[in-house]
């Protein structure tokens, strides 16, 4: 089942005498596994004549892996994903105030509630208090005055600190992003090397279980629909 040839094929990308380009093609080159004669001898061997989930005795039976595959490229977002978690601090801490303050800019120039600093309030000319928050609500106080304030129309908000923290959690993670940019090929690199590992895994037929067709379909409908999207 190409077992051997995928352990040289790991164990040279992991001394790094090929690389992880070379890896994938030598892999995807080998025969399917399932159209092998060696695979078809061992599932039969395996396959029992019973259902692990529902014990019925009624088959077809299949033999289920019990461990989701992932595809390269979710493979690949699972390793970028780690790779961010240890990055984002880093990028984070060099971010200054200053730069933070200059996304956020000065805000728009806007009249607001002087007790909560909601945008929603209503004039009424003719009747005091002249002015009455939305947000308040009918049994909050009026006003005659609005307050002044700023509006930060990117963090929807007129709190300045509140505008802070969302602004610099953007561009953390902004930053991080473009930063993930440098790290391409470890990423590609421990993506294929996880690849083969979960290749081998799979090929060995080790965590496996009898299913009923049924069982099977029930069990294998996440990763159909995680297909389908």
């Amino acid at each position: 089942m190409n077992i051997i040839e995928i352990t040289i094929i790991l164990d040279e990308l992991e001394a790094g005498t090929i690389t992880w380009e070379q890896a994938l093609q030598q892999v995807t080159s080998l025969p399917k596994v399932w159209q092998t004669a060696e695979w078809k001898e061992r599932r039969a061997a395996l396959i029992k004549d019973s259902c692990a989930v529902c014990a019925t005795t009624k088959g077809p039976f299949v033999l289920q892996h019990l461990t989701p595959t992932l595809t390269f490229k979710e493979t690949c977002q699972v390793v970028k994903a780690r790779l961010r978690g240890q990055l984002l601090p880093e990028v984070n801490a060099q971010l200054t105030d200053k730069e933070v303050a200059t996304h956020i800019g000065p805000g728009e120039p806007r009249q607001m509630c002087p007790y909560c600093g909601s945008l929603t309030i209503r004039h009424r000319p003719t009747i005091a208090p002249h002015y009455v928050c939305g947000k308040c609500g009918p049994g909050g106080a009026g006003f005659d005055q609005p307050a002044a304030g700023a509006y930060y129309a990117k963090q929807r908000t007129t709190d300045h600190a509140t505008a802070m923290v969302t602004a610099r959690e953007f561009l953390a993670s902004f930053n991080t992003v473009a930063k993930l940019r440098e790290y391409d090929y470890q990423i590609q690199y421990e993506a294929t090397v996880l690849s083969l590992k979960a290749t081998l895994a799979y090929r060995s037929l080790a965590d496996t279980a009898t299913y009923c067709k049924s069982c099977a379909y029930k069990a294998d409908q996440a990763l159909i629909w995680r297909k389908a999207w």
